[in-house]
């Protein structure tokens, strides 16, 4: 039987996710940029000329949602994707230079905000909250190997 603390623990666990990705989106739209744009031209800067399929791979999207969000960023001259000359069957995708500085500002913005998002929380509140989010992630983990 579900206790109310816990009820409250895990939609507090929602409200908040909804509440940051809202926010996420609602300051990247003046980017032009969604999270998900963001999230691969953050692992395509990682490394230069990543192959799309490793992409997918790292940022957890299915290869049909990486090349619909590859189009759309290479519309926008924010990212170029070449064939790779060591395997004609993969395609590496690079950062444009407008799409390296417009990253770079978003993320430095990002950075801003996470700053003012602990405001007020002591360092061992973080981090006993940051302990507990590993642990049911890991626990999720476990499960879904089983």
């Amino acid at each position: 039987m579900e206790t109310a603390g816990e009820a409250s623990f895990w939609r507090l666990i929602g409200v908040t996710a909804r509440a940051m990705r809202s926010y996420a989106d609602q300051r990247l739209k003046s980017y032009d940029l969604t999270v998900e744009q963001l999230q691969v031209m953050k692992q395509a800067d990682l490394c230069d000329g990543l192959p799309q399929r490793e992409l997918s791979a790292l940022t957890g999207k299915s290869p049909a949602n990486m090349t619909r969000i590859l189009d759309r960023l290479e519309k926008k001259n924010r990212i170029i994707r070449k064939l790779n000359p060591e395997d004609r069957r993969s395609i590496l995708v690079f950062l444009t230079k407008e799409g390296k500085a417009l990253k770079d500002e978003v993320i430095n913005l990002f950075d801003n905000l996470r700053v003012e998002l602990v405001q007020g929380i002591d360092d061992d509140k973080q981090q006993a909250a940051a302990e507990v989010l590993k642990a049911i992630r890991n626990n999720i983990e476990k499960m879904s190997e089983r």
